[in-house]
């Protein structure tokens, strides 16, 4: 096929026909759209819905079903409801919040689920205690984890009715947690009377990001959907090239029946045609799939700055390959700072430090069950800073109505019940609040005090409420000193809470922007579906950690390990091919230009490596 008649097909393509053919209630057909980088898989899935919606409306509503959208993040549900207006007949979510929708109010099987899962867990700590080789850390971690399971085990006939919450903390008695509730839902779907329940609520599910959906989970769909192909159509949109998370269902392609549909959207609407050779150079090792720029892209540019690692260096590097980068593309915004492109770093770590929130980061981080709400903001400390004081102090640079309707919607002292309570003192409590905020805007209007004097001050007014355990941590005061060997989980909360009291407020400034998505930078993991005209990829092994990805491996400074080699002759997932998707990922973020930024142990090895891959020719390499 020549390339004139590849663009005329993507130019007209049948893709977005099939899905809307195969979402027909009365010959339901399952398919797998492929849907590569920046080709419009979301626009595909939004108006294929729009089309059902348009044909089947009157029916759906009459018998009370919903179309069902599973996708990976709460921003992604919130962007396609807002493409779909919000429509009642549409019911889109994360996969625990369909999970959870899916389980909910089934205690008994839950029950005996959790009673059949803890007691295995129990038997598993008790070997683990037997063979443990004296009092140590990890022994001691354990012991508390079986004890907390016995616990929990003894008092499971005690609960009538389980609790979750996709966005919470789920510490009570009765709560399940993320992971549970994934995992009960893998259980329980694929037989009745679930299976029958998500066929009957939903007659079409669609999976966004499915390559990166928990495999057992995915598993369990597919089990589904061949019980009852005639009743329920699964739909499953992505591309296995950009499967980031380590739970996805790995070969999803491979495990598609045969019986389904399986259109493809090849044409790269978003990058310059540079940037699409580079990613399909990329992905050439890994399978078939090849995509085309569209019609009149521009041609790019991309650069790769190799340079040698050194312990200790700053980040003034970074700054001065982006001016480079400003006189390669002839952009100027590459000079402007950080702000003039987006930097993609592996570790959230990474850009702690470029930013300057490592000091608030690092010790909540270190704490393993507050990760969750450390990374999705919804950890109660930094709801207490990024939704209490910050709008607080921000609404004080417009008026003092605006700062007053602030203060009204957060503080507990204007609770309509605590002022009916407060009776014939309720002016003094309306002045007391009013000298409260005074004096909160005032300390932090051009002064950077630390967290624990901006906390005091709340505490001390009574402004905002303060939760529980940070309360613990402030009696105790803050502290530099390490965390102790201890596995109980408040101890260790309330000491990472401690070490956060002795950062400055500017630190858990940065680290909202950063949380809210409003800074120049993003984890490799975190862009994915996002675009952005200069991007700056950092490849940092050794500043980011961790063993799952290996920069140095892929570009072949460092050779592959006996597990990775092992892994690869079994046919499973090993560093090099997790890391391969994810540069693929990251470089594919690019409307405009890329500039890859190395830091290697052997930079001239990594040149002559990325050269004989033909991923990048020598005038578009640059040695630091």
């Amino acid at each position: 096929m020549s390339a004139i008649t590849e663009v005329v097909d993507e130019v007209k393509p049948t893709a977005d026909e099939v899905i809307k053919a195969c979402l027909n209630l009365e010959q339901p057909r399952s398919f797998f759209l492929y849907a590569g980088a920046g080709s419009g898989k979301t626009h595909s899935l939004v108006e294929a819905v729009k089309s059902l919606k348009g044909r089947e409306r009157q029916r759906l509503t009459f018998e009370g079903r919903q179309i069902a959208i599973i996708t990976y993040t709460n921003a992604a549900c919130e962007e396609i409801e807002r493409r779909l207006e919000h429509d009642p007949l549409v019911e889109v979510s994360t996969i625990h919040a369909f999970s959870w929708r899916m389980i909910k109010g089934f205690n008994d099987d839950i029950r005996e689920w959790l009673r059949v899962k803890l007691a295995a867990d129990i038997d598993e700590l008790d070997d683990k205690l037997r063979r443990a080789q004296g009092e140590n850390k990890t022994s001691r971690a354990n012991r508390a984890s079986r004890d907390s399971k016995a616990r929990r085990l003894t008092s499971l006939d005690e609960i009538t009715d389980f609790t979750y919450s996709p966005t919470g903390d789920n510490r009570s008695r009765q709560s399940l947690n993320h992971s549970e509730v994934i995992q009960m839902a893998a259980a329980f779907i694929p037989k009745p009377p679930l299976l029958d329940v998500m066929a009957d609520r939903h007659p079409v599910l669609l999976i966004d990001e499915s390559q990166d959906t928990y495999g057992p989970l995915m598993d369990t769909f597919l089990q589904a959907q061949a019980a009852i192909p005639e009743r329920f159509c699964l739909g499953l949109l992505g591309d296995t090239m950009q499967r980031i998370y380590n739970d996805g269902k790995v070969g999803l392609d491979d495990a598609i029946p045969a019986d389904w549909a399986k259109p493809e959207k090849r044409m790269n609407r978003r990058c310059p045609t540079r940037v699409v050779d580079l990613i399909n150079v990329i992905r050439a090792s890994v399978d078939g799939h090849h995509q085309i720029p569209k019609p009149g892209a521009a041609r790019g540019t991309v650069r790769m700055f190799c340079t040698r690692q050194v312990p200790g260096q700053d980040f003034s590097l970074e700054e001065q390959i982006a001016k480079q980068m400003a006189d390669v593309t002839g952009d100027v915004q590459w000079a402007t700072g950080m702000q003039g492109r987006k930097t993609l770093i592996l570790e959230h770590k990474m850009a702690g430090r470029r930013m300057g929130f490592e000091g608030v980061f690092t010790p909540l981080y270190a704490v393993e069950h507050l990760n969750t709400g450390l990374l999705d903001g919804t950890l109660p400390i930094l709801k207490l800073f990024f939704e209490g004081v910050a709008p607080i102090v921000e609404a004080a640079r417009a008026d003092d109505f605006t700062v007053m309707e602030a203060v009204r919607l957060r503080s507990p002292l204007l609770d309509p019940k605590y002022l009916e309570s407060a009776g014939t003192n309720q002016l003094e409590v309306l002045e007391s609040v009013g000298k409260a905020t005074q004096l909160l805007c005032e300390m932090l209007t051009d002064n950077d005090p630390l967290i624990g004097e901006v906390a005091q001050v709340l505490q001390r007014t009574g402004l905002l409420e303060l939760p529980a355990r940070f309360v613990e941590a402030m009696a105790l005061g803050a502290t530099a000193d390490d965390a102790p060997e201890i596995s109980d989980r408040e101890a260790l909360e309330i000491h990472a809470y401690r070490i956060v009291l002795g950062c400055s407020y500017s630190e858990m400034e940065a680290f909202a922007g950063y949380a809210n998505g409003l800074s120049p930078f993003g984890t490799h993991q975190g862009v994915k579906g996002l675009e952005f005209p200069r991007v700056m990829v950092i490849l940092n092994d050794e500043e980011a950690g961790g063993f799952l990805f290996s920069y140095e491996k892929l570009l072949g400074v460092t050779p592959a390990s006996p597990t990775d080699v092992k892994n690869q002759r079994a046919g499973k997932d090993d560093s090099l091919s997790r890391t391969r998707r994810l540069l693929y990922v990251t470089c594919s973020r690019a409307e405009e230009s890329l500039a890859i930024v190395i830091y290697s142990a052997q930079p001239e090895i990594a040149k002559a490596s990325v050269i004989e891959a033909g991923w990048l020719k020598a005038d578009e390499i640059v040695v630091l």
